[in-house]
């Protein structure tokens, strides 16, 4: 049978020459924008700082785009390699289990492709109530988060990691964790150094990656993402409030739980140390 739940190819093309590609690309699309810019403007006085305008404009579109499309192509790399780690040191459901056939049943098929983004779900059977994605559409669900969430919210709390990945959140923090928490100088080379790790020093990357708690602004994105996914396909959109109110529960007894030395955290906790303000975010719909 063929499985929906495919695990991402590791890309074996070489990141620099796929970066100069990019870049050869991005160039020439921007060396068209100059010579339109420079064919409208007008002879005579003004006419070259008009020129030099657009060259420093179609500069900083080659800049910005050649650094975006790169940095996604080397975060895809890596995000695979990730993931395949990940998958080789947690306990994989296999397809006659009943959480592998009850996401299955969830996400196909309107939750396979979005916007572009092909998703590829595994769940690994834990008892922590967690959800991982990676930059490259990879997403984890844990068993343990399956048991706390109905159907409704459990699609509703994945697509709000749709939201995040799509919105590049993802993307950024390993971008971050490349560059020492610097996204801006985050390029090829980082990512490239990140390609060659192994063992535990890859098992370092992944732990702090999925640790980044993302900011109120980044949540609330994804939420509204999530929430207009949900309505464009017809899912249930008051699960979202739902889910949100359940960890926002969690999130207050686990506050109080952490000022006590006695006090033990929910199954959920490391979810909501990374998806945190469930209380005010639920408030907002």
């Amino acid at each position: 049978m063929q499985t929906l739940f495919k695990l991402n190819t590791i890309i074996n093309l070489d990141s620099k020459i796929m970066i100069k590609k990019t870049l050869i690309t991005v160039v020439a699309v921007c060396a068209i924008f100059v010579f339109a810019n420079s064919a409208q403007a007008q002879p005579g006085k003004g006419f070259g700082k008009s020129l030099g305008k657009a060259a420093k404009s179609a500069g900083k579109v080659v800049g910005d785009a050649a650094m975006g499309m790169a940095g996604d192509m080397a975060a895809n790399q890596v995000s695979a390699k990730m993931a395949a780690f990940m998958d080789n040191n947690n306990t994989v459901a296999q397809p006659d289990n009943k959480y592998y056939k009850r996401l299955e049943a969830l996400v196909a098929p309107k939750y396979i492709t979005v916007d572009d983004l092909t998703l590829n779900y595994q769940v690994y059977l834990n008892d922590e109530a967690n959800i991982l994605a990676l930059a490259d559409g990879n997403i984890r669900v844990y068993s343990g988060m399956m048991d706390l969430l109905s159907d409704d919210e459990l699609l509703a709390v994945i697509s709000t990691q749709i939201g995040h990945i799509a919105n590049k959140d993802v993307r950024d923090n390993l971008m971050k964790i490349a560059s020492e928490d610097n996204a801006s100088k985050a390029a090829g080379n980082q990512m490239e150094k990140m390609l060659a790790l192994s063992g535990d020093k890859l098992g370092s990357i992944v732990n702090e990656l999925i640790q980044i708690p993302y900011t109120e602004e980044q949540n609330f994105a994804a939420d509204t993402y999530a929430r207009d996914l949900l309505k464009k396909n017809g899912s249930n959109v008051k699960a979202l409030v739902s889910a949100l109110n359940k960890f926002a529960e969690l999130e207050e007894a686990d506050a109080i739980a952490s000022e006590s030395e006695e006090g033990e955290l929910s199954s959920a906790a490391k979810f909501i140390g990374v998806n945190s303000g469930n209380s005010l975010r639920a408030d907002r719909f």
